[in-house]
């Protein structure tokens, strides 16, 4: 953004907190606010003031919802609240105050970042507290969505609480280390870390140029070789005593390994491990920090002379030697995490890193642009609507330049020649374009960067960089002394691809806040654009990391050709076009070589994303899987449970692996499916919205099915006895597609994991597609123990259940959470006189096995078993045709909502069957346990 578009969004910012000091600030507020702050100023253009409100926009109108805090407060004392959370915050109003004033942070963003860190603070122990306590947590971000941003936030409270032994591991490569070495110079420490021992006279950065009064020392600095070092550190002889000390080390075994040694020789013997607190973030914790050795387990414990691998070892054995740590994991691909042995311990390394504590799971911002967005996921026969129109496919087997199982020996050719192909000059082009229109937009000194990632062979890497740098010469030097066929090439480009694409994501809710610059604002930008791009090769043999601060006033407009290093840790600024062919069978690798996610304010319609339809394919389902963990996160916490009371699962692939075996080893894939499963509602919107909603879709949805075919029901069993069911209203021959309907529009909770409409509904259209549950009993018990209210044209007397107070653990305010709904009476009513006795003895048979008395009424899974399979023994024959739903009104009085209509609740009974859809889930070791047991 020019200085006169900043100049004018930060007259206007001014002027709106002066009318409206805590927001929000809709669109037409900060239109008018731009148009009366400059009504009096000589040559301010519309197109000026229309990207002065894109730009207030980009600060301030980004939304972030509340994270999910799961946590097991076992031997934890509450401490960081009231005062302690709120004063003595000087190195984290600082770095608020530089992220406001110099980043651009706007209200929204500020305050999703003061509420994430103070929930990590509070799941922390307070730094005072007598040891020992020993807290290992997880926060789970999304790839390019600010992790950084949010634990430099964390480490700012820390050092402000108390915290004196600050070590952050910045992944597994040198360049990864020195870019968050950097980072945290800006954002925490305030100055350049350029040596060891000489804390005065340095040259202020970041944070230091907004306050300079808060210090902490380092051990590592910003040089090439500026990892920690046994040697600098002897000879700085700092202590993390009066001051915090900062060490941002890479994850390495010997470096680790003399990190302890210096732990153990020089703050041991000063009593330093007893009484100072230490923090260690761990950065990409997913990757080097899993153990991926084999530990034997005997009569269930296990092996306590076992050896780790080398850096898990070596971080246990950091965290062991003090009596006041914590250990918070940030990753966004936590499948390796959530996988790891929670009961995995030796004598000399304690215990594994699997986050017993707490799990944090970091909202997306309303900004963010991931992979939901990016590749869309199927939701209901909803499509793909709401997707970025980025991506571009690359047919890889037809060009033949770069094949999926090429070796480090491969010279790629395309026609004959060691050239690049076709769709790589497109994405060049794609990416002279895209800083074209940026610049026409305004945004003239922004970095600007393209992806180029084909291959994990760094001989490749030179290679493909030569043929681009090649080819690019030549390109740039038609545009100058010939350009009208290269202008033609594009100026097609821009007409066929960039103006239909930037409509359609506009349309689909990914507008940009500025118009499309015309062809000939574009054109006039071309030539300034080519001459800025610098090509360039990101690997392991890189001396330099790319350095966008060294071009902060100028802008950094490259194309980086790499492999490992562009897969993890490594930020592309202004990334806008990526030319990606890397395939890898695991979902954390995969997702994490998504360096394209992220934030792209003002140019969101011109990235592009240029690919294989397979890979798209892969990322689809990764991004899925991803978010349906997500989702258990969500229902975790509305039960009030704790990581190690509640497993996970992470949905499989027949082609991908959910992370490298070795990192899995303990874990099992089960065959999940909705065949035989009784899914009941427990977790309720408060939202009187939402209540309303789903009320008039039932009553809308029973109005269709006429009147009730009964209002109760008898059964005389084989052995005489009866079974009999009052006060319930039943409907009859139900078509499974008007079940699938109405479930498709109830709103349920997110935190309603297990109960999810779309995806019974989708169930339900697969098992019709070969001939089951298209016929459904619909019953709707109407004689509870609440208040008389109408359900429609129906009298009821609504059903009242008890909110759920797990443990006294608080549960969300604003969710209603019960234990149960289910009468387990009416989950039978559907069945005939045989198939209830056939029912009954199968769960007496059972119960007999388990040396428990016979009940009177069958259970759950073996009516389901019956309804649908029948039970051969006896000749009962089952029907998969037949399903039950059960829609229990309940009363709004008892958790106290303020509503005329009862609270939906529904239970979704579906039957046996051998044809059922299946779909596969890897199971965490909690989760293994809880169904085996």
């Amino acid at each position: 953004m020019t200085p006169r578009i900043n100049a004018i969004a930060a007259l206007a910012q001014q002027r709106m907190k002066l009318l409206k000091p805590d927001g929000p600030y809709e669109r037409e507020f900060i239109a008018e606010t731009v148009a009366s702050a400059t009504s009096g100023l000589p040559d301010i253009s519309d197109d000026d003031r229309r990207a002065a409100v894109a730009e207030i926009e980009a600060r301030e109108q980004v939304t972030i919802g509340r994270p999910t805090k799961l946590k097991d407060d076992t031997g934890h004392v509450a401490w960081y609240f009231g005062q302690r959370r709120t004063d003595g915050r000087m190195f984290y109003n600082r770095y608020a105050s530089f992220l406001h004033q110099v980043e651009g942070w706007g209200n929204g963003l500020l305050a999703s970042l003061d509420e994430s860190t103070d929930a990590v603070m509070e799941l922390l122990e307070a730094p005072e507290r007598p040891g020992p306590w020993d807290r290992r947590g997880l926060v789970l971000g999304h790839v390019q969505s600010g992790k950084t941003a949010n634990y430099a936030g964390l480490l700012c409270k820390a050092a402000d609480a108390g915290y004196r032994l600050l070590i952050v591991l910045a992944g597994m490569h040198n360049v990864l280390r020195l870019q968050t070495q950097l980072r945290l110079d800006r954002d925490f420490l305030g100055y350049k870390s350029t040596s060891v021992g000489s804390p005065e006279g340095f040259t202020w950065v970041g944070v230091g140029n907004i306050d300079r009064r808060p210090r902490a020392d380092f051990l590592t600095t910003r040089t090439a070789g500026g990892d920690f070092s046994r040697a600098t550190a002897d000879r700085a002889g700092i202590a993390p005593e009066s001051r915090p000390l900062l060490l941002v080390v890479k994850k390495n075994a010997k470096i680790l390994a003399n990190l302890n040694a210096w732990v153990g020789d020089f703050l041991v013997p000063r009593g330093d491990t007893r009484e100072i607190p230490l923090l260690v973030i761990d950065d990409e914790a997913d990757q080097a920090s899993v153990d991926t050795g084999e530990q034997e387990f005997v009569d269930g414990l296990p092996d306590p002379d076992y050896e780790p691998k080398r850096v898990n070892a070596e971080i246990r054995k950091l965290l062991k030697a003090f009596h006041k740590s914590a250990y918070v994991a940030y990753t966004a691909t936590p499948f390796a995490n959530i996988l790891v042995h929670d009961q995995r311990e030796t004598d000399e390394h304690g215990a594994d890193v699997f986050p017993r504590s707490f799990i944090l799971n970091l909202p997306r911002p309303s900004s963010y642009i991931g992979p939901v967005e990016v590749f869309g996921i199927s939701r209901g026969g909803a499509g793909d609507a709401g997707v970025l129109d980025a991506c571009r496919e690359v047919d890889q087997t037809r060009e033949g330049w770069m094949p999926q199982d090429h070796d480090r020996t491969h010279v790629p050719t395309f026609g004959g020649a060691e050239r690049i192909p076709p769709s790589l000059e497109e994405a060049v082009m794609a990416f002279v374009l895209a800083g074209a229109a940026r610049r026409a937009r305004g945004q003239l000194n922004k970095h600007n960067s393209m992806l180029i990632h084909v291959s994990r062979f760094k001989d490749l890497h030179r290679i493909v960089h030569g043929q681009v740098e090649a080819w690019f010469t030549g390109f740039r030097r038609q545009l100058r002394y010939t350009p009208a066929d290269v202008t033609q090439r594009l100026s097609d480009l821009w007409h066929s691809d960039f103006v239909p694409s930037s409509a359609e994501s506009v349309a689909n809710g990914f507008d940009p806040g500025v118009p499309l610059p015309s062809w000939d604002q574009v054109r006039d930008q071309l030539a300034e654009v080519v001459d800025r791009i610098k090509i360039v090769v990101v690997n392991s043999d890189s001396l330099e990391p790319l350095d966008y601060e060294a071009h902060a006033k100028t802008g950094l407009n490259v194309i980086a050709v790499g492999g490992d290093k562009l897969s993890r840790g490594l930020t592309l600024e202004g990334l806008s076009v990526s030319y990606f062919l890397r395939a890898s069978r695991m979902y954390d690798s995969l997702m994490q070589m998504g360096r394209w996610f992220g934030y792209r304010p003002g140019y969101v319609d011109l990235c592009r994303l240029y690919t294989t339809e397979d890979l798209r394919l892969h990322y689809r389902h990764v991004a899925a899987a991803a978010e349906e963990l997500r989702e258990q996160l969500d229902h975790m916490q509305a039960l009030g449970e704790t990581p190690e009371r509640y497993g996970l699962k992470i949905q499989a692939h027949s082609v991908l692996l959910v992370t490298a075996r070795n990192k899995m080893r303990y874990t099992n894939e089960y065959e999940v499916t909705f065949a035989g499963e009784g899914k009941i509602q427990t977790v309720f919107d408060r939202d009187p919205a939402v209540i309303n909603a789903n009320s008039t879709y039932t009553v809308d949805f029973l109005a269709r099915q006429g009147a009730p075919a009964a209002t109760g029901r008898k059964l005389t069993l084989p052995d005489g006895t009866e079974a009999t069911w009052n006060g319930r209203l039943i409907w009859e021959h139900v078509p499974g597609t008007e079940i699938a309907s109405w479930l498709r529009r109830l709103r349920f909770a997110p935190e309603s994991y297990d109960v999810s409409g779309v995806r019974m509904a989708e169930y339900i259209d697969a098992q019709a597609a070969v001939g089951e549950l298209c016929d459904w009993t619909v019953v709707v018990p109407a004689t509870g123990a609440g208040r008389p209210m109408k359900l429609g044209d129906h009298d009821i007397r609504t059903a009242r259940r008890k909110v759920l107070d797990r443990e006294g653990r608080a549960i969300r305010k604003d969710r209603y959470v019960v234990g149960t709904i289910l009468d387990p009476w009416d989950e039978s009513i559907d069945l005939d006189a045989d198939q209830f006795a056939a029912a009954l003895e199968l769960t007496n048979r059972a119960r007999a096995e388990k040396g428990l008395k016979p009940e009177n009424r069958p259970a759950g899974g073996p009516i389901r078993a019956v309804r649908g399979r029948g039970w051969s023994e006896t000749g009962v024959a089952g029907d998969p045709r037949r399903g039950l739903v059960i829609i229990y009104p309940l009363d709004p009085t008892e958790p106290a909502i303020n509503v005329d209509v009862p609270i939906v609740g529904v239970v979704v009974s579906f039957p046996e069957s051998a044809t059922a859809r299946a779909v596969r889930y890897r199971f965490n070791t909690v989760l293994d346990r809880l169904e085996l047991a």
